[in-house]
């Protein structure tokens, strides 16, 4: 056990210093919008709140365990076409990993982004946004043994330097995100156009913070670069969704495609009665999983869960461990009247 704890850490500072890990990532990417691309708190028409948890299927004694939740909040509404040209959001996340989950992250940001219409029927939209927070690094190293402090005669003695007397327990640093999207037909009126399309670029550590635990040492996490796109048909009764999401960070990436798509049993079209919807879907993240989602929307309340299926398809033979995850979605829209909703995230 305390050679597991001793191993632990050795990972988590050769990450540290070489500063090549990868940031948080979801799975359900589009119900995390905020954490995904600041420009998406312009695209909500009302205020709506999103909630994701995640983590391994068998948690045990290694933790990989993430939760985030977020608040967009639309605003300068243009009275003429009842549409938003701006949003503000707040998000916090908390993760938890290593040997019993020694090593913690928490952060919390604040989000700004404006659009602009474009075309004759104003049926095009450009988002721009900017996100601002603040990061924490925690390890609990009060939790550890060491070989060195141990004594012969009556045991461990804590009196004893450890052999991470040059690292701090905890590391604080503010971060800059940034974003752009770009909306086609933003209302998703399948009446008068056969699709809706999004697409959207965002940069994650664009201020390069020192993310580093050694004492007065120095080592500037590399941006995150991310790509997300996809576009959204109807047919009958289904809403069918291809989409895809790419990152790149410090020659390390990661690409998940796949499709989902909605079912209506029945829709508030005109503001009376009830709305509720299924959904279905399936992704592969290139050489690391399948992943399927299965969920329900009923009038304003969102509820996914997705499970990730490890896969050795195309791993190498230094891929030694790997662990099914699974996921859960909450998303809730506070509605000031029962209209129809014009626009939304492609997923809710």
């Amino acid at each position: 056990m305390k050679l597991l704890r001793t191993i632990s850490l050795i990972l988590l500072f050769i990450g540290t210093l070489k500063v090549n890990a990868q940031e948080l990532q979801f799975s359900q990417f589009f119900s995390s919008s905020l954490y995904l691309n600041p420009a998406f708190s312009a695209i909500y028409v009302d205020p709506s709140l999103f909630v994701n948890y995640r983590r391994p299927l068998d948690n045990g004694i290694i933790y990989n365990e993430t939760s985030q939740i977020s608040m967009s909040m639309p605003v300068l509404i243009n009275k003429a076409e009842n549409l938003p040209r701006g949003g503000v959001g707040i998000m916090a996340y908390n993760n938890q990993s290593g040997y019993e989950g020694i090593f913690k992250i928490s952060g919390v940001f604040l989000n700004y982004a404006h659009n602009f219409s474009i075309g004759r029927l104003n049926t095009e939209v450009i988002a721009l946004g900017v996100q601002f927070g603040y990061e924490n690094y925690r390890v609990n190293f009060s939790d550890l043994r060491w070989g060195s402090s141990y004594n012969p005669y009556y045991g461990y003695d804590d009196a004893m330097v450890t052999p991470v007397s040059e690292f701090d327990d905890e590391t604080n640093h503010p971060i800059v995100n940034a974003g752009i999207m770009y909306y086609y037909n933003r209302q998703r009126n399948f009446t008068l156009y056969n699709y809706s399309a999004f697409s959207g670029f965002a940069i994650t550590n664009l201020n390069r913070p020192d993310k580093t635990f050694v004492k007065d040492g120095k080592a500037n996490a590399p941006m995150l670069f991310k790509y997300h796109g996809g576009f959204e048909f109807k047919v009958k009764k289904f809403n069918i969704l291809p989409n895809i999401l790419a990152q790149y960070q410090s020659n390390n990436y990661t690409a998940d495609g796949g499709i989902y798509a909605w079912y209506t049993f029945q829709e508030n079209s005109f503001g009376t009665g009830q709305d509720f919807k299924l959904v279905a879907g399936a992704w592969y993240r290139l050489r690391d999983s399948f992943i399927f989602l299965a969920g329900f929307n009923y009038n304003t309340i969102s509820v996914k869960a997705s499970y990730d299926l490890n896969s050795n398809l195309f791993y190498n033979d230094e891929v030694a461990f790997s662990r099914n995850h699974f996921e859960l979605s909450l998303q809730y829209v506070i509605r000031k009247d029962s209209r129809v909703r014009k626009i939304s995230n492609p997923l809710f």
